[in-house]
């Protein structure tokens, strides 16, 4: 049985290995030259276009409304548990990604929170870490790449948008599919032979919630003060990668500008 087990294993980590090199196939072709910095490049604009009115359509109809629900009947302190333990969940992602970034030192501070929060946080339910001076950072491919890229960071290549996921690039769709394939958590239930049902589809259906939540009153502002609502989205995603990846390269610390972003999403 335990023989078993490690086939089962191994051949997720294989699985895992081909899609990272394709991840990484694509991102490097994403950046091998600077398209510019001054303006997104879409190519795909009609298309996306077109993806991004049926994600409208079903944010009005679905998500917008459960969002709003969440954020005004969920208790704030519900609302913060399961906020952490969506964090606590892609800890391990993110020492991953601090590791090839070189930065071993923090990756260990990572685990460290995630070792902390799983266990005496009750599953990260509780952010103990914290107050224990370990402090939080997020980090994914897209980003790795973008720091190590020789290109502006406004750069992520062709602009995209992701059916149901919103406003992307290259780089970082590439770095979602990378991170999905690393993610330990992902691999240990493909062993476990766990239905995808029962541990990807609670998590993604609570991170899109929990995203929407906090960006409900900045999304709305932006509609709202935009004429074409589809160019600001794509305009906004852009420089708000940059930033972040900009900060990075000049090794800057950027969570707390992130923070008051985070506060704001949620004033009602």
């Amino acid at each position: 049985m335990a023989e078993g087990f490690l086939k089962t294993m191994a051949a997720g980590a294989r699985r895992s290995t081909v899609a990272v090199l394709a991840a990484a196939a694509l991102l490097g072709g994403c950046a091998t030259g600077d398209t510019g910095a001054n303006e997104p490049w879409d190519p795909l604009e009609t298309p996306n276009r077109f993806i991004f009115s049926i994600n409208r359509a079903v944010d009005i109809i679905a998500i917008r409304p459960i969002a709003v629900l969440y954020r005004d009947w969920m208790p704030a302190r519900a609302q913060r548990g399961i906020h952490n333990v969506l964090d606590n969940l892609g800890e391990p992602v993110t020492a991953i990604n601090e590791v090839v970034q070189g930065d071993p030192s923090r990756a260990a501070t990572t685990m460290a929170r995630f070792l902390v929060n799983s266990t005496i946080g009750l599953a990260g339910i509780f952010d103990v870490a914290t107050s224990f001076g370990l402090t939080h950072t997020k980090e994914g491919a897209g980003n790795t790449v973008g720091y190590y890229a020789s290109v502006e960071p406004e750069n992520g290549g062709f602009y995209m948008v992701l059916p149901l996921a919103g406003p992307s690039n290259a780089r970082d769709a590439a770095g979602l599919m990378a991170d999905y394939a690393v993610d330990p958590f992902r691999i240990l239930t493909f062993a476990l032979n766990v239905d995808w049902l029962l541990y990807s589809g609670p998590r993604w259906g609570a991170t899109v919630v929990d995203v929407r939540t906090r960006t409900l009153f900045a999304l709305d502002d932006l509609e709202k003060n935009s004429v074409d609502y589809y160019a600001a989205l794509r305009s906004a995603y852009t420089q708000q990668r940059a930033e972040i990846i900009r900060q990075k390269r000049e090794k800057t610390d950027p969570r707390s500008e992130l923070q008051r972003r985070d506060n704001l999403a949620l004033v009602r």
